[in-house]
């Protein structure tokens, strides 16, 4: 029973809880989709060439990179993924 209840707080711990795609809704978006993950959200932003993929912490309520760099601002997140 216990490596029951392990195999699904591990699944539950993996899913995404929460998805919007808000660019389906106002194609002007710079946010195409995002995942809340719990703690963490992934963002999928459009590039001038592409998109990218960044993440937020809601526990130090910072945007960080594909790039490996954290920002206070969505902007400047996004402007250093599309570099």
């Amino acid at each position: 029973m216990y490596s029951f209840a392990s195999l699904v707080m591990t699944a539950t711990a993996t899913t995404a809880i929460f998805s919007d795609y808000p660019a389906f809704v106002n194609p002007r978006s710079v946010v195409e989709a995002y995942f809340d993950k719990g703690p963490i959200i992934e963002i999928i932003v459009k590039c001038p060439v592409g998109t990218g993929i960044l993440s937020y912490s809601k526990l130090e309520r910072r945007y960080c990179s594909a790039k490996h760099d954290c920002f206070n601002s969505l902007a400047s997140a996004t402007a250093r993924t599309c570099q």
